[in-house]
């Protein structure tokens, strides 16, 4: 009876979700534009999309944060030493994210526009490399893992 309900509400709110999120999207397309001095197309609903990116973005990190603490919680109970080793990825998670922010360029680009200064401080230009560095390392840690189980699982046929 629970898991029905449990899907029937989830089911409930993915839909209406989806639907406001269409809606948005049409709104911001059909809704109206108009060009600016530089010949740019202006959005009349630009900040109606952007809040509502932000609030579902906010949401999804809430659900996830939440369900991980008492996915952990129950875990520990149960088999301590698995709930341990899974609050491993997540150190080494960071611990990616540190050392590639630390070996990140902080020497700012020269020729951007004014536009782009703003961003063009070391803070900023490390936190870009972080970022590309993380994908980067992920991305190669993603296709060893995937040649891994491939190589591995037909050596145990």
């Amino acid at each position: 009876m629970a898991v029905t309900t449990i899907r029937k509400v989830s089911s409930y709110t993915l839909l209406a979700l989806s639907c406001i999120s269409v809606l948005i999207f049409f709104l911001f397309f059909l809704g109206g534009s108009e060009t600016d001095a530089k010949g740019n197309t202006v959005y009349e609903y630009t900040g109606t999309l952007l809040y509502w990116t932000y609030a579902l973005f906010l949401v999804t990190i809430s659900a996830t944060l939440i369900f991980a603490c008492k996915n952990f919680a129950s875990s520990f109970q149960t088999n301590s030493r698995g709930a341990l080793v899974s609050i491993g990825g997540l150190v080494a998670f960071l611990a990616l994210l540190a050392i590639t922010y630390a070996i990140g360029s902080g020497e700012p680009i020269k020729g951007l526009n004014e536009a782009s200064q703003s961003y063009n401080t070391s803070g900023w230009l490390k936190v870009t490399d972080m970022w590309l560095y993380s994908i980067y390392v992920l991305f190669f840690l993603t296709i060893g893992a995937a040649i891994w189980g491939g190589i591995s699982k037909a050596l145990k046929r």
